[in-house]
């Protein structure tokens, strides 16, 4: 377990790095062909870099350059928190916080342009990132430092209130730590960078290589962060009679650009095996023979790529050791005519020394190049990564993140749903109350006598207008838990109804139907007994087929209870369920009532046989059939002879007040 979070870890680092900086390709490109048209402009039109727009364009390509620090810091923090599942937003102030509070220390309490410009030139904006993604990670693991544990909330919701105490805990102690070190390195460092300024040209110019491409391994611009810390600019310092130390870097250090990547590029091409990768370098191709490489250093990357590391180093410390030799045994000579940075390897040396000894030695150099990048290049994949793990665990976090979206939706969806259902129920309970409830009363039918034998009673709501209504009230109680009510209510109505009618000498039986959430309720049971315990054996009591599926055992002992004081239960609406047939077996109901909707596919062959197999199963266990529904003669006719004993339906009478179901009872049993 260890050893694969280790690998989570590792493979996480490569894979954020290499798209952070893939992701930031476009504004490279963009960069680098702004530079280049500009320089080939100075070059071709000389009397433009005095109109207003030369200088409109060049700062802005300066200014666009220099926001690149801050775009990297945002791409870091937004891929290393997708692959440490953290939120980008988070990663991303931590670091740009903790990056402003350091430089706030430096510049005093004022906000100004050098301000901004230490910001953007503080070598530590690649790296804060990458620290505190890792150690938002490692805070926000601890369970002890999660502010809120309850399941109801937001899954996002919940992220970002549980990274409250490691963003503070981790704010404070990576100031604290970053601030610390810089003081201690830059403590450490000072003998070496006071007698770094006090060595020779070619001394200073080796540094200057190495320490400039080890910070570009790790993100930084080389460049202009040597200049910063050493203090020192010593390009314009003249290495031999004719060649400045610039030039002599551009001839021989820097050609592609730093890490001499041109002859990086020339060995993709030789033994690259992944198609990203020479794609790369396809487009790198025509910037890097003008010396800007950027699309190599972010697009492969080179930075943070522990297989490049080494090549990028050693490839420019070698042509330095060998230029630098080879100029001071006079092997090389020059004749000082300046050339611009962007010109071309080859061009460049010719210009610089007017023969060919010098192109001839630069040939050398990026062949020497070639062979250092050549057996890395060959063994490894540069961009694409060829480990099986890789590609699992992008495929992890994709899982993931969809995942996240989904939940979120979800729940965004559930609490649309959710003020939805308030707001109907609102406006339902307004609906309810401004108008009346009532119980009216539909006549169960004797198909061998065609008398009334019973009711069913049936909730209607009598609005505001006069206007009568079904029950479309019902859902809405129910899902709000307010079922109980509407309960109560049937039970209390039933009970006056029965005793006014027993004072009238009148003894009907009468079928409730009562919510599946309700009957083991104790308080629900105590009302029943209470209203109706008197006249229970009159009372009918339907119960729908989800009732059983929430505890069987509970609604038995419920049912128990209540067949002792004489109620009677019947299955109601049997047929639309899916497990209707197993429970037959086990529960213990007097009678079924079979659904519309079963019926009405009696005109077809299939349906009549699942009806009339129904009905024979039913009768066979010795339940008391009931059809709901019937509103055709052809319809009573062929539910009798499949052996239903009682119907209900518009076929006789729809649900009535009470005084008319009375009267419909008394005049059909007269007949």
């Amino acid at each position: 377990m260890k050893f694969e979070l280790r690998q989570f870890l590792d493979r996480s680092f490569l894979i954020s790095i290499r798209e952070s900086f893939i992701a930031l390709l476009p504004f490279i490109l963009i960069n680098s062909f702004l530079s280049l048209i500009i320089a080939l402009l100075d070059i071709s039109i000389p009397t433009w870099q005095g109109s207003a727009f030369h200088q409109g364009i060049s700062f802005f390509s300066v200014q666009l350059s220099k926001i690149f620090p801050l775009l990297a810091l945002i791409s870091l923090s937004f891929h290393f928190a997708k692959y440490l599942q953290l939120s980008a937003i988070v990663v991303c102030s931590l670091s740009l916080s903790i990056l402003l509070a350091i430089n706030a220390q430096d510049t005093g309490n004022v906000f100004n342009l050098d301000y901004v410009r230490a910001i953007l030139a503080d070598p530590r904006i690649a790296v804060l990132p990458i620290i505190s993604a890792y150690l938002l990670r490692f805070l926000s693991a601890w369970k002890g430092l999660q502010l809120i544990k309850a399941k109801a909330l937001s899954r996002y919701l919940k992220q970002h209130l549980n990274l409250f105490f490691p963003i503070v805990i981790g704010f404070i102690g990576l100031f604290a730590i970053v601030a610390e070190a810089s003081i201690f390195l830059e403590w450490l460092f000072a003998p070496f960078i006071e007698g770094l300024q006090q060595a020779s040209l070619g001394v200073q110019l080796f540094m200057r290589i190495l320490l400039t491409h080890v910070l570009w391994c790790f993100g930084v611009h080389g460049d202009n962060a040597y200049l910063l810390l050493i203090g020192v600019d010593n390009g314009l310092m003249e290495l031999v009679p004719h060649l400045t130390a610039s030039q002599f870097m551009d001839l021989f250090i820097l050609y592609g650009g730093s890490g001499a990547t041109l002859s990086l590029i020339i060995a993709i091409f030789i033994g690259a095996k992944d198609s990203a990768t020479r794609h790369i370098a396809k487009i790198a191709t025509p910037f890097a023979i003008f010396n800007i490489n950027e699309i190599l250093i972010y697009g492969l990357p080179i930075i943070f790529n522990p297989r490049l590391l080494v090549p990028f180093i050693l490839s420019p410390l070698v042509n330095f050791i060998l230029a630098y030799s080879a100029i001071h045994v006079g092997i090389l000579s020059f004749e000082g005519h300046s050339f611009p940075w962007i010109t071309p390897p080859l061009l460049n040396a010719y210009i610089a020394s007017g023969h060919l000894s010098a192109v001839f030695f630069q040939v050398l150099l990026i062949g020497l190049g070639v062979l250092i990048y050549l057996p890395i290049v060959r063994r490894f994949s540069l961009m694409s990564e060829h480990y099986e793990f890789d590609s699992e665990l992008i495929k992890r976090v994709q899982f993931q993140a969809d995942i996240d979206r989904m939940t979120e939706q979800h729940y965004s969806q559930q609490q649309s749903e959710s003020l939805k259902a308030e707001l109907n129920l609102e406006k339902t309970i307004k609906e309810v109350l401004a108008g009346e409830l009532q119980l009216h009363y539909q006549p169960k039918i004797a198909l061998s006598t065609n008398h009334v034998v019973g009711y069913e009673a049936l909730i209607r709501l009598k609005d505001e207008h006069g206007k009568l209504k079904g029950p479309y009230f019902i859902d809405a109680f129910q899902r709000a838990g307010y079922s109980h009510i509407i309960d109560r209510f049937v039970i209390n109505t039933v009970a006056e109804d029965l005793a006014r009618w027993e004072l009238e000498g009148f003894y009907p039986k009468v079928s409730i139907n009562i919510d599946p959430n309700n009957i083991t309720d104790p308080q629900l049971l105590a009302t029943m007994n209470e209203r109706l315990g008197n006249v229970a054996n009159r009372v009918e009591i339907e119960m729908l087929e989800s009732a059983f599926m929430l505890d069987l055992n509970r609604i038995d002992n419920s049912m128990k209870q209540l067949k002792l004081h004489g109620f009677s239960f019947f299955l109601d609406d049997f047929g639309t369920g899916f497990s209707s047939l197993s429970l037959l077996s086990r529960i213990n109901v007097d009678g079924i009532k079979l659904d519309r909707s079963i019926l009405a596919n009696t005109c077809e062959p299939k349906g009549r046989t699942l009806y009339l197999q129904i009905c024979k199963l039913c009768n066979s266990l010795g339940f008391s059939l009931i059809a709901e529904g019937v509103e055709t003669p052809e319809e009573a006719e062929f539910v009798k002879a499949a052996g239903v004993s009682y119907v209900q339906g518009w076929l006789y009478a729809k649900a009535m007040p009470g005084p008319e179901a009375k009267a419909f009872w008394l005049e059909r049993n007269s007949e």
